[in-house]
């Protein structure tokens, strides 16, 4: 590899890994083959009882612009992206998580559209969708422009989270980035309360393949990580000055109606199939195979 100034790098990559060995290679190689290479990744090891953390060093020793640390116990994801966030070097922060695939060109996309838009403060962008195995399953599509994003803000979450860049230089020096008392809702609450300093925009592109299954954090316990939703949305209205539109708020009544009369483990196929995800048929032989189901006919 070619030496990279990494002194003052432009990007600053957050990379939150726990217990994620089994494919934190391809994500990390995905990360170092990017065109655009003025970047640094701050990489955490939440206490990890795999070897994740083994791999993390064995690739700061090939490449530079690799920065590892190591929480003394398991932390979650909220207070390790507030620890990376605070070691970051670049004026934008970008996002990766330990289990996805970043698209060639992401960085190189993404830096010439925020270089283009300095009023945008946060871009996101296109997935295809993997499985556990890697086998490519289907897309999550989300809205591109600022209007789009805004209105459907308060009915899901219209931006993927590991796809983000942030405009660290449009926030105030005091910003309060994750919120610990919100999993797996904290990247939703950030959305609410960023929107504040600037414009939110998705690329129209696809820049990451997102590995989706229901072990997921966010999808582990759906019932619980939608009643978080629906407090980050009550703060989003009573404290961050966010104010639905008619059909948001009726969308939002819709969703509370179906989640209250629905069992947990068909939560996720819906949403799935809502959300225009390819392949729901497959997810729901998944869920009809987990846990909760077996939980939900024993009590029958």
């Amino acid at each position: 590899m070619r030496h990279v100034n990494t002194q003052k790098p432009l990007i600053s990559v957050i990379l939150p890994v726990y217990n994620a060995e089994k494919y934190l290679v391809e994500a990390l190689e995905s990360l170092r083959y990017q065109t655009y290479r003025h970047f640094e990744v701050i990489a955490i090891d939440d206490g990890s009882t795999d070897g994740s953390y083994h791999l993390l060093k064995q690739v700061a020793k090939i490449d530079s612009r690799f920065r590892i640390y190591k929480n003394a116990k398991n932390l979650n994801i909220a207070n390790t992206l507030n620890r990376g966030l605070k070691l970051a070097k670049g004026r934008f922060i970008a996002r990766m998580d330990a289990d996805d695939i970043s698209l060639p060109n992401r960085f190189t996309q993404q830096i010439a559209y925020m270089q283009e838009h300095p009023r945008v403060v946060v871009l996101g962008g296109q997935c295809k969708t993997m499985d556990v195995s890697g086998k490519l399953i289907g897309r999550k599509l989300f809205p591109v422009s600022d209007k789009q994003i805004r209105e459907a803000l308060y009915t899901t979450n219209p931006i993927q989270h590991p796809t983000i860049m942030i405009d660290k230089s449009l926030l105030p020096k005091d910003f309060t980035w994750y919120n610990p008392q919100l999993p797996p809702a904290e990247d939703y609450d950030l959305f609410f309360r960023i929107g504040q300093y600037g414009k939110y925009h998705n690329l129209p592109k696809f820049l990451l393949i997102y590995r989706q299954y229901l072990g997921s954090n966010t999808f582990k316990n759906p019932v619980k990580t939608f009643n978080v939703t629906r407090k980050v949305r009550f703060l989003a209205r009573t404290k961050y000055g966010y104010k639905p539109s008619i059909k948001s708020t009726l969308i939002n009544f819709a969703q509370v109606a179906i989640v209250g009369i629905v069992p947990g483990f068909l939560i996720y196929p819906l949403y799935v199939f809502a959300r225009g995800i390819k392949s729901p048929l497959q997810l729901l032989k998944t869920a009809l195979r987990s846990k909760a189901f077996r939980r939900y006919t024993e009590s029958l």
